[in-house]
């Protein structure tokens, strides 16, 4: 009896395939990977349904503690496209900076925050909570996402004064996963 590969089994082949080359685009020399203590993550990609229709995202960021530094190092990567955006007129988000990444307090809940750019030009304030609720297909994940003034008080980048942008989204993924990822280097 053999048994073929479900779509749903493809895709997340192919997401975890992408996430890996991400991961090895953020990667240290390999020197730095031998005294690296530990590692952390989150990657994820899918559609949600936004405010004014279905919203395509990818998000990845890491935490890496090597023996030799004090201070963890961080990486990431972050897209959102909206076709309907606020106003009606496509909306693209873009990692510009990532000045946090972290645990919450919800064992499967990790944290993001930064600047984006919005449509390619004006940066502003975001922060992105993105939860794991379980194994791809049996369970629905979801993400609650901050952008502008709405953005105050979740991370460590300020809302600029005179910033008047303002766009929010908390929603279950429709399609797609999000997963975490810890792993310890072997000594």
């Amino acid at each position: 009896m053999s048994s073929g590969t479900t779509r749903r089994a493809a895709l997340a082949t192919i997401g975890t395939g992408i996430a890996g080359v991400a991961a090895l685009g953020f990667a240290a020399p390999k020197a730095a990977l031998a005294a690296m203590s530990s590692a952390a993550g989150v990657f994820g990609g899918g559609s949600l349904e936004g405010p004014n229709g279905t919203v395509q995202f990818s998000a990845f960021a890491t935490r890496l503690e090597f023996d030799d530094q004090q201070e963890a190092e961080i990486r990431g990567a972050f897209e959102w496209f909206d076709p309907a955006g606020l106003d009606g007129e496509p909306l693209t988000l873009e990692l510009a900076t990532l000045s946090e990444y972290r645990r919450t307090d919800h064992d499967t809940t990790r944290f993001m925050a930064g600047t984006v750019l919005v449509n390619g030009e004006d940066e502003e304030p975001f922060g992105l909570f993105l939860t794991d609720n379980g194994v791809i297909g049996a369970t629905t994940d979801n993400l609650q996402l901050a952008v502008g003034t709405v953005a105050a008080g979740l991370g460590t980048v300020p809302v600029e004064a005179g910033s008047n942008f303002s766009y929010e989204v908390s929603a279950n993924l429709s399609t797609g996963n999000i997963q975490l990822i810890n792993f310890t280097q072997a000594q």
